[in-house]
């Protein structure tokens, strides 16, 4: 442990998608990532935007949850999701705006101009 962070796992590969999801079309593992959500315990209604070939998944989450309850359930839907399709599969949600009513009230815009 390093300064209370450990780093056990740090220099561990990621783990890659298997060539059976690398050789389907988008469509089709949108499909496959649906199905799984299915079947995941609980009653929030998630939206999947994309599913990469690299094993990127875009999700949005339709319920309101604050930001410790958002981070945790993301864990647990992505290791569903690993374990029912493919361990290389990794879940992202689409970015969420600023919900602070001052800062928006002021007219403070963040802009990126970083390309990823």
């Amino acid at each position: 442990m390093n300064n209370g962070i450990s780093i056990e796992f740090a220099s561990h590969t990621t783990p890659l998608p298997s060539s059976t999801w690398k050789s389907i079309s988008e469509e089709e593992r949108i499909a496959k990532v649906k199905s799984a959500i299915k079947d995941f315990p609980g009653n929030e209604t998630i939206e999947v935007k994309q599913a990469h070939i690299d094993g990127q998944v875009t999700i949005v989450l339709n319920n309101v949850m604050n930001a410790s309850e958002r981070g945790l359930f993301l864990l647990d839907l992505e290791e569903w999701i690993k374990k029912m399709l493919d361990n290389g599969i990794t879940i992202w949600h689409e970015p969420i705006g600023d919900k602070n009513s001052l800062r928006n009230l002021r007219g403070i815009e963040v802009v990126s101009n970083e390309v990823f």
